[in-house]
């Protein structure tokens, strides 16, 4: 199968020609995508044109997501594989990845689960929390929906493209791969310590992310799921009611009126809870029923 990269670039004049010349033996076309740089980075991209080799510019900074749109649009391979230009993720992933989608996976992962101590700490709390909460919507097992190194048939683009206009693409995008019901495989690899700046806001994106993941999970939930859900957070919203007003009354007066308020709550959250659960996983087995009746019918 042939093999594309897309590598986006923003302002990375020190990573991007190292993963460039690291990755040029294990795939058969490389796309860099200069997005409106500031700093020399097209002007690095230009020196490494040649062969397959190939360099797309956005005049203006479009965001990351649109870089990947523009590479993939221009891609020639029968897999697409994305990578960030700033030299965290080793080039000697790629065959396994590729190796997964000729097994039969419609999304493969590069998860960071090694060298995990370059990620700032921080980050490494919001990546853990996001893929909790990624594992629990898509009832599958995630443990890094944020990498930026995966794979994919060029074909499965436009089911698995999501609407986004920064670092949220990567966990919007495998949710719904999930939630769709494709096959989702994950390879453990390295992440090295980044080249240059990061530009990563963690509550800018971190809030992005959240809404993301609130918005995939609602909008691609089948209708029964839909009745299942609207329920279970009536039952939520009046438990949070009952409790506040539980707190208010307790710091206010220095005891409960309504005795029954706090079980009250417990109960009405903890049941839609478990409404929201019961939900998602008819929605994953719907999903994946379709998906296993499409394979049957190729």
């Amino acid at each position: 199968m042939r093999t594309s990269l897309v590598i986006p670039a923003y302002n990375e004049e020190e990573g991007l020609p190292l993963v460039v010349r690291e990755y040029l033996d294990v795939v058969d076309e490389v796309i860099m995508v200069d997005d409106g740089s500031s700093d020399g980075t097209f002007q690095a991209a230009q020196a490494l044109v040649g062969g397959k080799v190939k360099l797309l510019r956005h005049e203006v900074n479009q965001g990351k997501v649109a870089a990947l749109r523009t590479g993939v649009l221009q891609a020639s391979g029968d897999v697409i594989i994305f990578t960030d230009a700033d030299n965290t993720y080793p080039a000697r992933y790629v065959p396994p990845l590729v190796q997964e989608i000729e097994k039969g996976a419609d999304l493969v992962l590069g998860a960071r689960i090694q060298a995990r101590e370059n990620i700032p700490a921080f980050n490494r709390l919001g990546n853990n929390i996001f893929s909790f909460l990624a594992t629990y919507i898509s009832c599958i097992r995630i443990k890094d929906s944020q990498t930026g190194m995966r794979a994919f048939r060029r074909e499965m683009f436009d089911k698995l493209d999501v609407k986004a206009k920064g670092l949220e693409f990567e966990t919007k995008m495998t949710v719904r791969a999930a939630k769709l019901g494709y096959k989702i495989v994950e390879i453990p690899t390295e992440y090295r310590e980044r080249v240059g700046k990061s530009k990563l806001n963690p509550l800018k994106d971190g809030a992005r992310m959240l809404t993301a993941l609130l918005s995939v999970a609602y909008s691609e939930s089948s209708l029964l799921s839909k009745m299942i859900l609207l329920p279970s957070l009536i039952f939520i919203l009046i438990g949070l009611i009952t409790g506040l007003i539980s707190v208010y009354e307790k710091l206010q007066y220095g005891i409960i009126s309504h005795e029954f308020y706090p079980i009250a709550t417990a109960f009405l959250i903890l049941m839609g809870v478990q409404l929201i659960s019961l939900g998602l996983i008819v929605d994953y087995l719907t999903k994946k029923l379709d998906r296993i009746e499409e394979r049957i019918a190729r």
